[in-house]
Formats: C-alpha cells, sequence, structure tokens
C-alpha cells in the first residue's frame, strides 16, 4: 500500500531528529526473550515532544487514521503517546482521558485521570505510539473497561509487527496502524535517505528476530 503524502511527511521528520537509529538493540521483547537477536532498529517516538513541527506531522497521520472511527473520548496509553494525544484532543476537540499503570492512593483514588460521571458507556478509541507486544495496551483497555469505558479500536503511528497486533486481535481488538517498519525502510531506500547496506543489514535482523519469535 502507497504512503500517503502525511505519512512520508512524518517519514522524513522522524528520521530527521533521530527518532529512528539503526545498530543493535535491546526491546522490552527481550525481557522475555533474552536469547533473542538484538534488534538491528530502535524507534524513539518519545522525542517527538522535543519538537514541534515533528510532532504535529504525527498528530495529522494519527487524524487520517481516525477519521473512519466513531468514538466520544480519546484515551492514551501512557507515557511515551501522552503528549501526542493530547495535541489530538485540541486538535480534534474531543475529550481525552488516561488510564493509569497503578489507582491514586489519595483523593478520588481514580484509576482512570480525567473521566467523568457520564463517561461511563462511551467509547473511547485507544491511541499509542507504536506496537512491538501488546501488554501495555491490553492492561490499558482492562483498566477502560473496569470504569465502563467501551473500547474496540486501538491506533498507532508504527506497528513493528513483532506479535502486538496478533496478541490485540486475540482478545478482541481492532489494531489500526499509519505504517509498518518494512513500509518506513523501502521509503527511506527509495529516497536516499538511508544506504542499500544499511538496509539490507536492517531487514536481514528483523528477520532473524521474528523467526527467533516465531513470527512470519
Amino acid at each position: 500500500m502507497k504512503l500517503t503524502k502525511k505519512q512520508k511527511s512524518l517519514c522524513l521528520e522522524l528520521f530527521k531528529i533521530g527518532a529512528i537509529k539503526f545498530g543493535e538493540f535491546k526491546l522490552k521483547l527481550h525481557d522475555e526473550n533474552p536469547k533473542a537477536p538484538l534488534s538491528p532498529v530502535y524507534i524513539d517516538l518519545r522525542i517527538l515532544r522535543r519538537f514541534p513541527k515533528a510532532k504535529r506531522a504525527a498528530v495529522d497521520v494519527y487524524v487520517e487514521l481516525l477519521r473512519p472511527l466513531k468514538f466520544d473520548l480519546l484515551a492514551d496509553v501512557p507515557t511515551a503517546a501522552t503528549p501526542l494525544v493530547s495535541s489530538l484532543s485540541d486538535r480534534l476537540r474531543v475529550g481525552m482521558i488516561t488510564p493509569r499503570k497503578d489507582a491514586k492512593k489519595h483523593g478520588s483514588g481514580a484509576k482512570v485521570d480525567g473521566m467523568v460521571r457520564e463517561d461511563k458507556g462511551k467509547k473511547a478509541v485507544m491511541v499509542d505510539d507504536l506496537v512491538t507486544r501488546a501488554d501495555s495496551k491490553l492492561e490499558a483497555a482492562e483498566t477502560l473497561k473496569s470504569e465502563g469505558v467501551r473500547v474496540k479500536d486501538i491506533v498507532v503511528l508504527i506497528d513493528r509487527k513483532q506479535g502486538g497486533g496478533r496478541q490485540l486481535k486475540s482478545k478482541g481488538y481492532r489494531l489500526r496502524s499509519a505504517l509498518t517498519m518494512q513500509q518506513m525502510l523501502d521509503f527511506y531506500l527509495e529516497k536516499g535517505v538511508i544506504k542499500k547496506r544499511v538496509y539490507q543489514n536492517t531487514v536481514s535482523g528483523i528477520t532473524a528476530l521474528n523467526k527467533f519469535l516465531g513470527i512470519k
């Protein structure tokens, strides 16, 4: 599938600000799979909060992703996506709520920040920066559902295609992503942003990691 103009713009901005790094990296999945090959690429989308132009490009892509969906609220998966969803909330004029990892120990004892009584029964779309494994997203979704918020759709900028989408589907959630790592690599090679050797080494490294994890 061809990338949209906004997706291409985001890819270039991510590379420009150093959010895409090539080398050898441990990911969260290595906690459970310490013998897995290291990842040849690391994506740091937390840095988007530091660069307004790149952040706007990310929000533009989120708007495209969300256009076909019907929802009442936006719910961020803390904390990487929080500043992005805050800007998205302002852009769309849709309320934002945040499921907490731990309920507040004082005051209201809320499990979901920003939620009001009228939000029970409403439909939220969950928004995160990327997906590798889906553990944090499943935890956040269950917190929302326990408080009476309906959740079906989860949107991310990048799907690394390393099992997260399959996890979400098995639990009844629909994942929508703007980009895959392969699409980004193909685009970077086409534009001359990366050399063919970097492209080939990265693709080979991802293939080796996925093979170890049993991902086709």
